[in-house]
């Protein structure tokens, strides 16, 4: 907790185990109560989390107990990722079997229980060496031979609900025909929206700001617009409003990262600020351009 820490002296020293005054970080009452915690707990000076984590340790000395859970090792389930590797006895033995299904499948990508489990997952499941989600997907993919957009969540298609992006598009079937209704007054609502000549109505009212709607005719893409006119009205970028403050620095992108779109609405501050720390002799004015993947002769220079 917050009191937990050497600046308080790990709450006055209630949190250090009176049988291992030299265990710090960690919840005294978690110390030798049966399960293998891992992290600060397997450690010498927690006496391996009380004796709990020996038998661990002897059965998997190179799993990094810092990184995975030793109660999730051979708990039933095949986690994937870091637990599913020859270190950790892949899984337990709980990856055994998934390994020997789908040898190629990256379970660095895909939850393997998740795998067979009824849904289709799409994305990375929905894959030849995944055997397309275990089974799961093959119905769909006969149905919906278009709609194979790594965004799309294929089990939300034709769920009853209209989901909007990314599975309200044509090739999807405006989501498996439960975005119908909701298209079609949209249609009529904006019906001198020139942009639905060209470009899906699936888009327009669907949460993000498009640059082709955000016009009256449009209602300002049905009002996603609005906030960015107000935070940005001098950022006229050419294409995709919404990846403006989407939590992701668009630096690539040297328009995103300007001042009239709010360094990509605040997505890029930190790393301007990284590349200034960085190069403090570089034109304050170019620092944004450092890096961006395109060489700029002012920019060539030992300064940045």
């Amino acid at each position: 907790g917050e009191f937990n820490t050497e600046e308080c002296g790990y709450d006055g020293g209630d949190c250090i185990p009176k049988s291992y005054t030299d265990c710090k970080g960690v919840i005294p009452n978690l110390i030798q109560d049966g399960k293998c915690h891992g992290g600060n707990y397997n450690t010498k000076e927690c006496g391996y989390d009380g004796g709990d984590c020996i038998d661990f340790n002897n059965n998997y000395p190179e799993c990094d107990t810092k990184i995975v859970d030793p109660n999730q090792i051979g708990d039933g389930l095949c986690q994937g990722g870091d637990y599913n590797t020859k270190e950790c006895g892949y899984d337990g033995g709980d990856c055994i079997q998934f390994n020997s299904d789908y040898p190629k499948c990256d379970t660095q990508i895909v939850d393997p229980h998740k795998v067979g489990d009824s849904l289709c997952q799409g994305g990375g499941y929905n894959t030849e060496e995944c055997g397309y989600d275990g089974g799961n997907c093959i119905q769909f993919n006969q149905d919906n031979p278009e709609c194979t957009s790594e965004e799309i969540v294929p089990y939300k298609v034709g769920d009853g609900f209209c989901d909007g992006f990314p599975q309200n598009v044509k090739e999807c079937g405006w989501d498996g025909g439960d975005c119908t209704e909701r298209n079609d007054n949209i249609e009529k609502k904006y019906d001198q929206c020139n942009s639905l000549n060209e470009t899906d109505v699936g888009f327009l009212g669907d949460s993000r700001c498009h640059k082709e709607f955000n016009n009256p005719e449009c209602g300002y893409d049905d009002s996603d617009c609005t906030k960015f006119n107000e935070m940005y009205p001098d950022c006229t970028i050419p294409l995709n409003p919404w990846k403006i403050g989407n939590g992701v620095c668009d630096y690539l992108f040297p328009e995103y990262n300007s001042e009239e779109c709010g360094w990509d609405g605040g997505d890029c501050i930190n790393r301007n600020k990284e590349m200034a720390e960085k190069y403090p002799n570089c034109n304050e004015e170019m620092i944004r351009f450092v890096g961006d993947k395109s060489c700029y002769a002012p920019l060539n220079t030992e300064e940045c």
